[in-house]
């Protein structure tokens, strides 16, 4: 208790001196200096939590403090396991007591990162992978506990997806991981096939390649399936395209009577440059091929075996007369697959 003093010194009768001390008690001066402060209790209103832990919230252990929280428990901490408002009355012996809020939330709502799958092409260099958040970890995994924050580089030594994980971490609370696939895929790779022959009587045949992913077709009618549908004979082609490159092939069907060699009825050797040879026109492969020209009393005037050579018109070097000739060729047909031996007639003409 706080004291103050007062001194007087004099002479008593018969001479003596003497000293009057008088001491006074200050009654009603008590400081409040060390009662608690409301602003002190808490030093934030709110306290943000991560997700799927416990909160200890905590107030110092002082001999003659006091606390009463809202949840009726009486220690200086205690347990939080939900969001919400909490409080807490603090008496210290004389002072007053005073009572403090505090909001705390658990911070369910951090979003994954803003991800976007990759695709690459065989062999060709890659980039890292890429992720949009705060302070980003790259996980190999799910579940696994390296993480790292350097982005990974893909490897692009094969074709197929590999999977990647990526959080972000906001106020000290750790997102949930989102999936990052980079996938590796090649360029267009398919073939028609050989020359194709429509059945007599079906609609047409079904030309078609399988799809790969990620790749666009395109017909020269301009449909974009990766199957058409041949009804007539003639050639058909398909391009193929996708980031990593782009194919085209071609395929020819014919008629199921269509042979790959056809023979004129008549033929020009005049000298005026057109119509001068006797030959098939060839609109596949020949691969076996005798061909042999006879006059009308079985003598022979021409005999190849080479398709792009042809009959001029001469017997022995000189010019044979006008008329009608007979011919045989004997061929593997490449469209039908098949030997066959072609005969017929045709007429020289001046």
């Amino acid at each position: 208790m706080p004291v103050s003093g007062l001194k007087h010194a004099g002479i008593l009768a018969g001479g003596k001196p003497f000293l009057l001390i008088i001491i006074i008690v200050m009654q009603g001066m008590i400081t409040h200096a060390q009662c608690p402060d409301v602003a002190a209790v808490f030093p934030k209103d709110s306290i943000i939590i991560c997700a799927d832990t416990t909160y200890k919230l905590v107030l110092p252990a002082k001999p003659g403090i006091s606390y009463t929280w809202n949840t009726a428990e009486t220690a200086n901490a205690i347990d939080i396991h939900q969001s919400g408002k909490y409080w807490v009355t603090v008496t210290d012996g004389a002072c007053t007591p005073v009572t403090d809020t505090v909001f705390i939330l658990f911070n369910s709502l951090i979003l994954i990162p803003n991800v976007k799958d990759t695709l690459l092409c065989l062999n060709k260099p890659a980039p890292p992978m890429q992720a949009y958040g705060q302070n980003l970890v790259w996980y190999s995994s799910p579940t696994s506990t390296d993480g790292s924050h350097t982005a990974p580089i893909p490897s692009t030594a094969d074709t197929g997806s590999t999977y990647f994980y990526v959080s972000q971490t906001i106020l000290g609370c750790e997102s949930p991981r989102a999936k990052v696939i980079a996938e590796v895929i090649d360029k267009p790779s398919f073939d028609l096939g050989e020359n194709i022959i429509i059945p007599c009587g079906a609609p047409g045949v079904v030309l078609q390649t399988v799809a790969q992913k990620y790749t666009s077709y395109l017909w020269q009618d301009g449909s974009s399936n990766n199957e058409f549908l041949a009804t007539e004979a003639g050639k058909y082609v398909l391009k193929a395209e996708n980031i990593c490159g782009r194919l085209i092939d071609t395929v020819e069907t014919v008629l199921c009577n269509t042979r790959c060699l056809n023979f004129p009825n008549a033929f020009t050797p005049n000298g005026d440059g057109r119509n001068e040879l006797f030959r098939p026109g060839a609109f596949c492969p020949i691969t076996k091929y005798i061909f042999t020209v006879y006059d009308r009393f079985g003598r022979q005037v021409f005999h190849s075996t080479n398709p792009n050579e042809g009959w001029d018109g001469r017997i022995s070097g000189k010019k044979a007369d006008i008329g009608t000739y007979i011919y045989y060729c004997i061929y593997d047909d490449f469209m039908l697959k098949r030997q066959l031996m072609l005969r017929g007639s045709v007429t020289l003409i001046k």
